[in-house]
């Protein structure tokens, strides 16, 4: 009679070979997550090119800059802007990435929002409803939440919708230098240094700077934060869609110089989910990737269009 016997792993050997899988998995996690992240960075790119894209486009059509934000601002000292006494429900502070939806094959989702005249932003105020370009129409507050993905960086984990239903974005247009501790002056809000600001009408020609040495847009993350929201549709400067370079890039929420804006405790910096800096799109359509520990003086030069400066990082 013949025995047989059937070989196996013993226990010390199967320990062994699972030592080594953990090994291997070790050292091929952070090459996959690399790969994603540099994927992810990619798209973000991407994102950032069509949207200085649409800002040419936009130019192209009609020779003139995208304001950073439309609606009245109500400030008797500066009557170009301002609308008097003109209820706060009829000018809801509208950003500039509303007014480059039809350059983004967006054109329906601008139509239902119900710009009337066009995208210009007239530079001569807005005395009545019919007359402003930034009167949202009724009943579509349903639209307020809608999250474009050419409007969100895959690196920046999210919610979609901040407190008050509305999209949450992950780039901010470039304001300029002038930020928190300008407060509630005027000159920060229609005359800041950067490119996109209160009903501004600014042209190719006043970016003197040159476009391949001007940010036009960058990016911002933490939108799930109550005082970093980003809503990508309103123009809240310093905590919506309107960002300054007064803070450093990645100052996180609530940190560096902040203003107390309705309650909120906003710092306008820049920011974003990628390791080590974030991305920027300049005026020429190249898009730029920009250290955290960039000298103050250079970054902030970047974001001035008319200020002599030729810094690069």
């Amino acid at each position: 009679m013949h025995r047989s016997f059937r070989s196996g792993f013993t226990l010390v050997e199967l320990l062994v070979v699972i030592a080594i899988i953990g090994v291997l998995i070790a050292l091929l996690l952070p090459a996959v997550q690399a790969a994603r992240e540099a994927a992810r960075r990619m798209q973000c790119s991407n994102n950032l090119k069509q949207l200085v894209l649409a800002i040419a486009n936009y130019e192209d059509s009609l020779r003139i800059l995208p304001t950073g934000r439309m609606g009245c601002d109500c400030n008797t000292n500066l009557p170009a802007h301002g609308c008097g006494t003109r209820p706060s429900s009829t000018r809801p502070g509208t950003s500039g990435f509303v007014m480059l939806l039809p350059q983004l094959e967006q054109q329906p989702l601008y139509d239902q929002l119900g710009f009337e005249k066009g995208a210009v932003a007239p530079a001569t105020g807005c005395a009545s409803v019919t007359n402003d370009t930034a009167g949202w129409n009724t009943g579509i507050s349903h639209l307020f939440s809608l999250q474009p993905k050419f409007i969100v960086c895959p690196s920046n984990f999210t919610k979609k919708t901040s407190a008050g239903n509305w999209g949450i974005g992950s780039y901010a247009l470039n304001h300029g230098t002038l930020g928190p501790t300008k407060g509630t002056d005027q000159n920060a809000k229609h005359l800041n240094t950067g490119v996109f600001m209160y009903r501004s009408e600014i042209k190719l020609k006043d970016v003197t700077d040159g476009l391949s040495n001007t940010m036009f847009v960058g990016e911002v993350a933490q939108g799930d934060h109550p005082h970093n929201q980003n809503q990508w549709m309103v123009a809240l400067r310093h905590v919506d869609s309107l960002r300054s370079t007064e803070n450093a890039l990645n100052t996180r929420p609530q940190k560096g110089l902040v203003l107390n804006l309705y309650g909120l405790q906003v710092n306008g910096a820049f920011s974003s989910r990628h390791p080590g800096g974030a991305l920027f799109a300049y005026g020429d359509g190249h898009v730029q990737f920009i250290g955290d520990n960039i000298n103050m003086t250079a970054y902030q030069a970047m974001s001035t269009r008319a200020g002599g400066e030729t810094d690069q990082p």
